[in-house]
């Protein structure tokens, strides 16, 4: 009798085992990621590029609350806030951590040298110390780079050739947010010089600094927007503040507002820094994954801003937008 009870207990016990060796596993299989995103969160774009991101990491098996659990938080292009968050989800020892910016990657960097950080719109990695190198990044930070710096002098000959009157051009950033002026500055002032334009760096660290930057434009001035997390979220005010004052604005960062934009695909980075979420959590080392560069730019031009400012844009420059707003 006895040894029945046993029997019968034995197989009980090993019913069981197929379902405590499921629940085992599952739990094993669930992994954490950090995501500190440096734009807004109630910002429509950035709520494609979220979905973007989360979509590739769904196709490639990583699902939210079922193999993952994903710890969102936005920065909203404030360098204290960035601060803030990324000690926030250090703490909570994420097993792989994305950034959007230079601003919250920089502050992610802070606070940690092991846990692994896959960056999207940083601007220049090499300069900032995040990477030894692009082919070789060498630590734990590793990601899709935003645009080169030589791009600063095309943005300055967008701006010239839809406004040949501009004799002043300024290059609107936030020392907080953007310290890698220089980047872009460079290749700008040289444009510039050379199609007689005097260049003009234009620090903005507030909405009042913005409103005023507008306010003190002359007649041939022109301006153009760095890509910058903070002039991102505030880039309806601006195309605002453009059209009250009347100053053709060029965008490095990708909207349909300005009179032009010109940058990348932001979407299209968030997409395929999934991939690399991925490799990492498949055990991959980010000192061994290259940055990558930006493969999708985007020129977008506002025929109704355009003639809001009585400008006319050239047919050449018009057949080669990818989206024209009318």
């Amino acid at each position: 009798m006895q040894r029945r009870k046993f029997i019968m207990a034995l197989g009980g016990a090993a019913a069981t085992w197929p379902f405590v060796a499921r629940a085992q596993q599952a739990a094993k299989r669930m992994r954490r990621i950090g995501a500190l995103i440096g734009f807004a969160e109630d910002d429509p774009a950035t709520q494609r590029r979220v979905a973007a991101f989360l979509k590739v990491l769904a196709d490639l098996g990583w699902t939210p609350d079922r193999d993952v659990t994903i710890d969102f938080r936005y920065g909203a292009g404030d360098a204290d806030r960035n601060r803030a968050f990324a000690k926030e989800l250090v703490g909570l020892n994420p097993d792989v951590i994305l950034t959007t910016s230079t601003s919250a990657t920089a502050a992610m960097q802070r606070e940690t040298s092991i846990i692994p950080v896959v960056f999207v719109t940083v601007s220049d990695p090499v300069g900032s110390g995040f990477v030894a190198s692009l082919p070789r990044p060498g630590g734990n930070i590793t990601g899709f780079i935003n645009v080169e710096g030589s791009i600063g002098g095309k943005w300055l000959e967008l701006l010239k050739e839809v406004a040949p009157r501009t004799k002043r051009a300024g290059l609107m950033f936030n020392p907080a947010i953007a310290t890698y002026f220089d980047y872009y500055w460079k290749p700008f002032e040289a444009a510039a010089r050379a199609a007689g334009v005097t260049p003009i760096p234009l620090p903005v660290g507030n909405v009042a600094d913005i409103e005023q930057a507008f306010a003190t434009r002359d007649r041939d001035d022109g301006l153009v927007l760095m890509s910058d997390a903070f002039l991102t979220v505030n880039r309806v005010l601006i195309n605002e503040k453009a059209l009250q004052f009347r100053v053709p604005v060029v965008a490095g960062i990708s909207q349909s507002g300005s009179l032009i934009s010109y940058a990348p695909d932001i979407e299209d980075l968030f997409r395929r820094s999934a991939s690399y979420v991925d490799k990492i959590l498949r055990g991959a080392s980010p000192a061994d994954l290259p940055v990558q560069l930006p493969t999708k730019f985007q020129l977008i031009i506002n025929l109704n801003t355009a003639k809001a400012l009585d400008l006319t844009v050239p047919p050449t420059l018009l057949a080669s937008a990818d989206e024209v707003i009318e």
